[in-house]
């Protein structure tokens, strides 16, 4: 049976600095987690401060509300540089977005979109897109075609794009795109800053 050691006090301000952090990069205020966890104000403020340690019921209530594993705020997360969390995407794990009528999935590559640099895999159905209208940011984006046959609208004009054709414009340009083949297109789609 695995032995668990104690908390040190360097331990309690390394957890409640990540309970703060957690808690802030959601809006919440200490009254609206201590309340749905069912804890005091007080308290969960010498948890924040590194005064006190949480039970493992009071934590797993905090982790709920802030909808962050427990692990990750004991060490295990984001927070600790060895994690593959924080570099590694498995494949089975992307974060994906479903664009429905639109024909079109984007599945997420980048851990998260903190960074300058979101990178995409975009996949097509037939006659799937972007939609009708163009639209623009700021930023720049480039990609290749990684199966099928893409065509690319940007600032008036228009290309077709074959498997292994790369592109990259800047995202002020009026653009928009829509799979050209008969089957799915996907695309390696890259853009700066991330805009999702």
């Amino acid at each position: 049976m695995p032995v668990v050691e104690p908390l040190t006090e360097e331990d309690d301000l390394s957890l409640g600095l990540a309970v703060r952090r957690a808690r802030q990069a959601r809006g919440l205020s200490l009254k609206q987690v201590a309340d749905a966890a069912n804890v005091s104000v007080g308290f969960l403020s010498q948890i924040e401060r590194g005064i006190s340690s949480p039970s493992v019921r009071a934590l797993r209530a905090i982790c709920a509300i802030l909808d962050v594993p427990v692990l990750e705020l004991l060490g295990g997360g984001e927070s600790d540089p060895n994690n593959e969390a924080r570099r590694i995407v498995r494949a089975g794990q992307r974060r994906r977005v479903d664009f429905g009528d639109k024909g079109m999935v984007k599945e997420f590559l980048t851990v998260h979109d903190q960074g300058m640099l979101q990178v995409m895999e975009l996949t097509l159905d037939p006659d799937g897109g972007s939609g009708e209208d163009a639209y623009n940011h700021e930023g720049e984006e480039c990609g290749v075609v990684l199966e099928g046959r893409l065509e690319l609208y940007v600032d008036g004009a228009v290309y077709r794009l074959g498997e292994g054709d790369a592109f990259h414009f800047e995202s002020a340009s009026p653009h928009k795109f829509r799979n050209l083949a008969n089957g799915r297109t996907r695309i390696l789609w890259i853009t700066t800053p991330p805009v999702w």
